[in-house]
């Protein structure tokens, strides 16, 4: 869709079901930075992805032995990093054709890039602390700490922290600076990269924390739990503010499977875990009012994604179905010609009283040598190649120029394991930052 014939008058989010696509089982979705990929990790281990236009095929590998838990994609669009139960995670590098594959001793639940450093990644293991891996000459982890590494201490509201607490999902903030963990007992740490301690604790509710989602600012922050309740919190240097909005299904209690903010960070997203319905909830942040319910086939919904620049969702349904929904927009092409007429009904056309006139052979060649200067004056060299920044990005979402797929192959597999990779302790901003 060419951005710039939109209507400024259309809606921020989707109001319509647009197509589905069967390419396998499905279980987690993921876009690159700009949008023009979408990467799917599949139950049965293969993962896919597609030119999000056409929504083809340009890639698909085997690169796990089990379920695909899910998957991620490197800021500059080059590499996708994909975590699965077989205990592994794979870093899969598109433009050299290369993977690498780290052997953990357990699960992986989750697993992001970081959003500054293409060879950094944090990961959460199932019963096990999270870690965050370097990727490079010399393979590098740091484990995180834990509420179970400090169960003796208290959080801010004097509540004794329990140290059966485990880990079960792990965020980046906008910049990379900071690790939000969310916890089974419903505590939200905040860890600095800097020293890996832990610099705040709150505790969100008594039920297990399923997603942390930070906006694109940077400043707002939705924590999903279990106690089918989407929250919504500001996010200042050093801690959660106090100050919440809630947001639920109100008429059958519904839990949800996944929640997002919309491409401009005014609307939050949630897809419902009803069973065999496939229903989307759009909340305004500034009302907090429902605006949009979408319902799809009679599937459970089981993950979605929101696209970086356009107001477009792609759901997930329990059939590995790829179910794409969009807005009602109107092309307004007065936005790229100022003298264009838009014809509602059909115009009878009046010739004029010498157009099909015999003219002689000398008015016959003035006539051609006249068009060809007109034509010659209006011929323009059109850019076609550039990619047009949107309104809503800023400078830290500039990406290098996508590569292209369809010609690259992969040649090599690194496979490296718990025990071969180094701790050398705290992770420094010359490696955090290293581009």
């Amino acid at each position: 869709m060419n951005l710039e014939l939109r209507s400024p008058f259309d809606l921020d989010y989707p109001s319509k079901y647009e197509s589905t696509v069967r390419d396998g089982p499905i279980r987690c979705i993921s876009f690159n930075k700009r949008g023009t990929m979408l990467a799917g990790g599949c139950s049965d281990g293969y993962c896919i992805v597609w030119d999000f236009q056409s929504m083809s095929i340009v890639r698909k590998v085997k690169c796990h032995d089990g379920h695909i838990t899910s998957v991620s994609w490197s800021r500059n669009g080059y590499c996708v990093l994909s975590c699965g139960d077989d205990d592994k995670c794979v870093y899969w590098d598109l433009k050299k054709g290369t993977r690498k594959v780290i052997q953990f001793n357990c699960p992986v639940l989750t697993a992001q890039m970081h959003p500054k450093n293409n060879s950094m990644f944090v990961a959460s293991l199932y019963q096990e602390s999270p870690v965050i891996v370097e990727l490079g000459d010399v393979i590098r982890h740091f484990p995180l700490p834990t509420n179970s590494d400090i169960s003796s201490e208290t959080n801010a509201g004097g509540d004794k922290l329990n140290s059966s607490n485990k880990t079960v999902i792990c965020r980046y903030d906008k910049k990379g600076k900071r690790i939000l963990t969310g916890t089974s007992q419903g505590y939200l740490n905040i860890i600095g990269l800097d020293s890996l301690e832990i610099i705040n604790t709150t505790r969100i509710n008594n039920s297990a924390i399923k997603e942390i989602i930070v906006s694109r600012n940077g400043e707002d922050v939705i924590v999903q739990t279990s106690d089918k309740t989407i929250r919504l919190y500001w996010l200042d240097d050093e801690k959660l503010r106090n100050s919440e909005l809630l947001f639920a299904e109100t008429v059958n209690k519904n839990n949800w499977n996944q929640c997002c903010f919309s491409q401009v960070g005014e609307y939050i997203i949630g897809g419902s875990a009803k069973l065999a319905s496939h229903e989307i909830y759009i909340w305004d942040i500034r009302t907090t009012r429902l605006v949009q319910t979408l319902q799809g086939p009679y599937e459970t919904l089981i993950d979605l994604a929101q696209h970086p620049v356009q107001p477009v969702i792609v759901s997930l349904d329990e059939q590995g179905a790829v179910h794409t929904w969009t807005t009602r927009h109107k092309e307004d092409w007065l936005n790229w010609d100022p003298g264009f007429t838009e014809i509602h009904d059909n115009i009878v056309y009046e010739e004029k009283e010498d157009e099909f006139d015999v003219l002689s052979d000398e008015e016959d060649n003035n006539s051609q040598n006249n068009s060809i200067q007109t034509n010659n004056c209006d011929d323009e060299e059109i850019d076609v190649i550039t990619v047009d920044k949107p309104e809503n990005s800023d400078s830290s979402d500039e990406d290098e120029e996508f590569l292209d797929l369809y010609h690259s192959e992969i040649e090599e597999v690194d496979v490296y394991t718990v025990e071969n990779i180094r701790n050398d302790g705290p992770v420094y901003k010359s490696n955090i930052y290293k581009k």
